[in-house]
């Protein structure tokens, strides 16, 4: 048998309360113990914990849309954000905002603000496509490896590309070329001037124009090896895409619209058209003479038309919580597989480098250390068993998918159950890493510079970027022309006087030409661009508030687009991503955990016992799912947490259906027998169940039924069922009334009841609480006279009192220290209270009688009292067994009383006072005033006791050394 518990040793141990307890003890042990059996609590938690499986499958079932994941989900925001550093970022990324700044300067350079004639000329967004150019050239002259526009131009039009224009020509238009408004051909003749450009695809339900669709996209399409299951995935996710937003189709080929007529001719031709375009647009005189416009030329010759180096997918699937955690490698449009656009920025990334090392066999080593599992030599690229022309820039190279992992020209991502890389997120940047406080530290707080970035990587205002390149175009031609002016002014000097007409015109011309420039260089923030952007992956995006790419991430809710594209390229870099938990671990952790808490539950003996212990493997999870993240493992929190939680509620429910309800059973039989505060107090402190004592201030009542004896000799003999429904009803409501008012029940001796205050709890008020307990009594038996009235009519209507009382009781009151604890032997004791209090008590009970009075107090209860109830004294009196005389008081009522007690006890207090300076005649005429007043005034009462004194001792005085003291005979 396991150990009994409180309520068990409670029970057996009540000593001398539990009359005739045995048998009712040892039925209830075989009724309520067998559900102590190990074997059984085992069978029980057993089913308990099959139960709460089965409930918990409602929230893991659905993978990742499964109910749980909406509490895991949070959990892991709050993982990346406390845990996540940027310590690891990768150190090639660097971002290009066009921000708040960027679209307030719109292309306007400072050198030219001052000029109203100039005012207009601000670039409103979207800006002309030529604007791009600047920081695409920025980047190359600084020697970027990859630059990314996650930006979609989707289309080109009148309003974004005019490379022809009606003009006023000799008082006549004329439609001539003028490149100032060719935009979309200016940046299609830049972005793809090298392999190095990488754009955005976004796949929509919206229609595309059927050549770009059918003609330029599939150019851009990636191989893909793969298991159908994966294939199957990426249909689900996108088959409802059925085209996509891609850029305009001269990006796509490297054709400018000013000379679409050119395409599907032979490539020489085209070449040739290409080569007089450009030739027209580097000569185009407003681009040349327009300090904002002239740093977009000269434009580069090239050897072959084509489009930009990447074209990537940018869509991005949110999770069950609406937040971006994870992307695809890839996704299908019209029938092709398109990489995204992190993939394909990496393979720009590997080929700028293999190219390197192939015409630099010197840094092949380099290559090779750089990109483990890659290698080069004069055949190519060597990746996954494979060699790869890159003359055919490594769109030959497959992304091959094998068992959850994804491997892409050396780099490998692991894979989730849907299929996407699941990201790790970097924390926000150090402010000392931001570009703008680098250039100067000392004054990055006046710049505007926050402490706080709100930023992932290294990131740079494009306004930045368009000022400086600006700068750095202005300087070099101020620079070039100043160089001119000096010079053609010492050939001036130097010339014969027939040449010094045409020094002096070359030297004019050259002097107007630096006229048209900047006043004076201006000051580039960054310095050599190479500064800023050596080596770099250069994303370039929007991330104003009105550009609307924001994404929920775990960082923020407001996550700039670019952050997640940065992020899954460094991932890729660094074979750094996080890998999800198998979904049968998950399962496992919370029925584990489910089970584990049901069996706390109901084998430890109280569910107190077992929520520390629930609460340290709570703990537990959490630490571990911590420990986990550092190392890029997405252990789940939520579902062992949930086990624990119905783990803990089933067990609670079924020991509450069985323990429980058993223990109450068993708690509820010891009350009837013990009261609630010995109950109570054993169940507190087990260890109060022993022999032993303590003396303690408490006050002790004791009562009596007036005439008992008188009830129980018309009753017995011929109605005992009547006798004892009457006296039940009395101390029935009697008990309820006493242990409300925090009395602790002794013992009942017949129709005695004897309580006590102030143990085993501790009450500063134990006095008052038993005044107050004895007038409610004192009131209930008024009201209960017509029940104990109709109970004897019909048997023994003769103890119905003229007045309709039937029954009425006495109590004493008493307080002082005590011995209280439980006194008896080993086998059998009792808690109960012992001392001259006590007895005291029970003989103020029985003096009643002689006095008249109901509720006789103590000594010191009155002191105890005093001011709060209506009381009167009564006596000097010294009871049986005692020497020393005591002050006995009636309790009248509350504080507040009728008028009539009032004015009785006014006129008692007069008498008494007399009585007690031998003026017998005077106090007799108090005494007969306060007659009329007694509630008993028919009956015996004090006032009729003391008139009766009075008129004895005016017939024959006391002796001369008499005090007032009464010294009782009897108890």
């Amino acid at each position: 048998m396991a150990p009994r518990n409180t309520v068990d040793v409670s029970v057996r141990s009540a000593g001398s309360t539990l009359v005739r307890a045995r048998e009712l003890l040892r039925k209830a042990k075989l009724d309520f113990g067998q559900a102590h059996e190990f074997k059984t609590r085992l069978k029980l938690g057993v089913t308990v914990s099959l139960a709460v499986m089965l409930a918990l499958s409602v929230l893991l079932v659905g993978g990742d849309s499964a109910l749980i994941e909406y509490a895991e989900k949070p959990t892991q925001n709050m993982r990346v954000r406390t845990f996540e550093s940027n310590a690891k970022k990768d150190p090639d990324i660097l971002i290009v905002n066009i921000d708040e700044e960027a679209l307030v300067y719109g292309d306007l350079p400072p050198f030219l603000g001052a000029k109203a004639e100039d005012a207009g000329n601000r670039y409103a967004w979207p800006w002309p496509r030529h604007v791009y150019n600047k920081i695409l050239r920025y980047c190359r002259e600084g020697g970027a490896r990859v630059v990314v526009f996650d930006l979609i131009f989707y289309s080109s039009g009148p309003n974004t590309n005019q490379p022809k224009r009606l003009a006023p020509v000799m008082g006549r238009k004329l439609k001539i070329d003028t490149f100032d408004a060719a935009g979309d051909d200016l940046f299609v003749m830049e972005a793809t001037a090298r392999e190095d450009v990488a754009l955005a695809l976004t796949l929509s339900a919206s229609a595309r124009d059927k050549d770009v669709r059918d003609t330029f996209a599939p150019r851009y399409s990636t191989l893909l090896n793969a298991p159908d299951a994966y294939r199957d995935q990426l249909v689900t996710r996108f088959g409802h895409m059925r085209a996509g937003m891609l850029p305009f189709p001269g990006l796509l080929d490297g054709t400018p619209d000013g000379m679409r007529g050119s395409r599907g001719t032979p490539d020489a031709e085209r070449m040739e058209q290409f080569e007089g375009y450009r030739n027209a647009v580097n000569a185009d005189l407003t681009l040349n003479e327009t300090p904002r416009l002239m740093s977009l030329l000269p434009i580069a010759p090239r050897e072959k038309l084509t489009g930009v180096g990447a074209l990537g997918v940018v869509n991005g699937v949110a999770e069950i919580d609406g937040t971006l955690r994870s992307l695809d490698v890839c996704a299908p449009l019209e029938g092709q597989i398109h990489a995204a656009l992190p993939l394909e920025a990496y393979r720009l990334w590997v080929l700028s480098w293999a190219r390197e090392a192939l015409a630099q066999p010197t840094r092949r080593a380099d290559f090779a250390r750089r990109f483990p599992g890659l290698a080069v030599d004069d055949a190519g690229l060597h990746a996954d068993g494979r060699v790869y022309d890159l003359s055919q820039s490594l769109r030959n190279a497959p992304i091959n998918i094998e068992v959850g992992t994804a491997r892409y020209l050396g780099a490998s991502a692991p894979l989730d159950s849907s299929g996407r890389m699941q990201l790790r997120f970097r924390n926000f940047i150090d402010y000392h890493e931001m570009p703008s406080y680098k250039v100067d530290p000392g004054t990055y707080s006046q710049r505007g510079g926050a402490e706080r970035p709100f930023a992932t990587y290294p990131s740079v205002s494009a306004k930045d970027i368009l000022l400086d390149y600006d700068f750095i175009d202005q300087n070099r031609r101020i620079e070039a022309a100043e160089a001119n002016v000096r010079k053609l002014e010492g050939e001036l000097a130097a010339a014969t006087d027939d040449k010094k007409a045409d020094a002096q015109k070359a030297l004019k011309a050259a002097q107007d030409w630096r006229t048209k420039l900047a006043p004076r260089p201006g000051k580039v923030a960054h310095g050599d661009p190479a500064n800023l952007v050596k080596d770099k992956i250069v994303i370039v995006a929007g991330s104003a508030e009105g550009l609307y790419d924001r994404h929920k991430t775990p960082l923020d809710p407001e996550t700039p687009g670019t952050w997640v594209l940065a992020t899954a390229l460094d991932n890729l870099k660094q074979g750094d991503f996080m890998h999800e938990q198998p979904r049968w671990q998950v399962w496992a952790a919370a029925w584990l955990a489910a089970a584990i808490a049901v069996f706390l539950v109901l084998l430890l003996p109280k569910l107190r016992h077992s929520v520390p212990a629930i609460l340290a493997l709570a703990l537990v999870a959490v630490v571990a799912a911590c420990g986990m993240f550092a190392l890029q493992q997405w252990f789940a929190v939520a579902a062992p947490l949930a086990g624990l939680f119905a783990g803990l509620t089933g067990g609670a429910a079924a020991k509450a259906l069985t323990e429980g309800r058993q223990r109450a059973q068993r708690e509820a039989f010891a009350r009837q027998y013990m009261g609630n505060e010995l109950v109570a107090h054993v169940i507190k402190q087990p260890g109060a169940l022993k022999l032993g004592g303590q003396n303690r201030e408490m006050t002790i009542y004791f009562s009596d039924v007036a005439g008992f004896t008188t009830l129980t000799e018309t009753l017995g003999p011929e109605n005992p069922e009547r006798l004892v429904e009457v006296l039940n009803i009395y101390l029935e409501r009697m008990t309820d009334l006493m242990m409300s008012s925090g009395a602790v029940i002794d013992k009942y001796i017949g129709d005695a009841i004897m309580c006590f205050w102030g143990a085993p709890r501790d009450l500063a008020d134990h006095a008052v609480r038993a005044c107050q307990g004895a007038l409610m009594c004192k009131r209930e038996m008024e009201r209960m006279q017509p029940l104990f009235a109709d109970a004897v009519r019909g048997v023994a209507p003769q103890l119905i009192s003229p007045d309709g009382h039937v029954l009425s009781a006495r109590a004493g009151i008493n307080s002082g220290i005590v011995t209280v604890g439980n006194m008896g032997s080993s086998k059998r004791f009792a808690y109960t209270v012992m001392g001259d209090a006590v007895n005291l008590a029970s003989r103020l009970e029985g003096q009643n009688k002689e006095y008249g009075s109901w509720i006789m107090l103590g000594e010191n209860t009155e002191k105890l009292v005093r001011g709060q109830f209506t009381v009167r004294r009564l006596d000097l009196m010294v009871v049986k067994g005692k020497t020393k005389p005591t002050q006995v008081f009636e309790l009248l009522g509350e504080a507040v009383v009728p008028d009539f007690i009032a004015q009785l006890v006014e006129y008692w207090e007069t008498g008494i006072e007399a009585f007690r300076e031998r003026d017998f005649e005077r106090a007799l005429q108090a005494f007969k005033l306060a007659l009329p007043l007694e509630t008993d005034k028919d009956d015996f009462n004090p006032s009729r006791l003391y008139i009766e004194r009075c008129k004895a001792y005016l017939e024959v005085p006391p002796p001369p050394d008499w005090n007032g003291v009464y010294v009782k005979k009897s108890k």
